[in-house]
């Protein structure tokens, strides 16, 4: 059985709504596999910190999605054969044109939360880094740059790899901590980018990164993440 991943916070939507995207987020990624049946609503209730009706809208607007199934006196089991989802982990309902909606709200969304966490990664990252951890985000760097125009799950690991390498030498513990429990989510939107999306370059601007922290320049380096990551947001809102 997969392991629990740790109590989340939810985001700034409705509570029904966040409530269901936490859910399918989780079914998404595995939490709970076909047909296995899901904690009493006691106990998923409160790893979400909401109350049970608010958790039993959000069940039965994953049960109409056929994500999730309810029998009555046996609890809420993951459907033996749910739809599948996109590549962002969102199911397609059956309204025309939703499906890519939501697919761009939530990449947007993505993308507004890290920019935010790693703006500041980058202003410490150049105030803090060492010569040994300059030379280990230039192979971060370099790996990054080579993957450009690869197979997708080898650019995401390598892109995510390199913004990895960035908040880890900040030395916070736990912005190293936000960013690994976001790392999933954020992979699956930048693979929803590379495959459904073109995407502008943004390798100046990654390296533009690079050479401020080098430098130990931390207002170039924040600069050079918020080019980066407006560049993706810009996209999505425009389109």
């Amino acid at each position: 059985m997969t392991a629990d991943p740790p109590p989340r916070r939810l985001g700034h939507e409705s509570v029904v709504q966040r409530v269901e995207n936490a859910l399918r987020d989780d079914l998404a990624y595995g939490r709970w596999r076909p047909g296995e049946r899901l904690p009493a609503e006691s106990a998923l209730a409160r790893d979400l910190g909401v109350g049970r009706s608010s958790l039993r809208e959000a069940i039965q607007l994953l049960v109409r999605d056929g994500l999730l199934v309810v029998r009555q006196g046996a609890g809420t089991y993951a459907a033996d054969d749910p739809p599948r989802p996109d590549a962002t982990g969102l199911t397609r309902d059956h309204h025309a044109g939703t499906p890519q909606l939501v697919r761009r709200a939530r990449i947007v969304e993505v993308y507004q939360v890290r920019r935010a966490l790693e703006v500041e990664a980058a202003r410490l990252a150049a105030e803090n880094a060492r010569p040994e951890d300059v030379r280990t985000l230039k192979d971060a760097l370099d790996r990054r740059q080579r993957a450009v125009g690869g197979p997708t799950e080898a650019f995401v690991e390598a892109d995510t790899a390199f913004h990895r390498c960035v908040v880890a030498i900040t030395g916070n513990l736990l912005l190293l901590e936000l960013f690994d429990q976001f790392r999933e989510p954020l992979a699956h939107a930048l693979a929803a980018l590379v495959d459904q999306e073109p995407l502008p370059d943004t390798a100046d601007e990654h390296s533009a990164l690079y050479d401020a922290i080098s430098a130990g320049d931390a207002v170039a380096a924040a600069r050079a993440t918020i080019e980066n990551f407006d560049v993706i947001i810009d996209l999505f809102r425009s389109t």
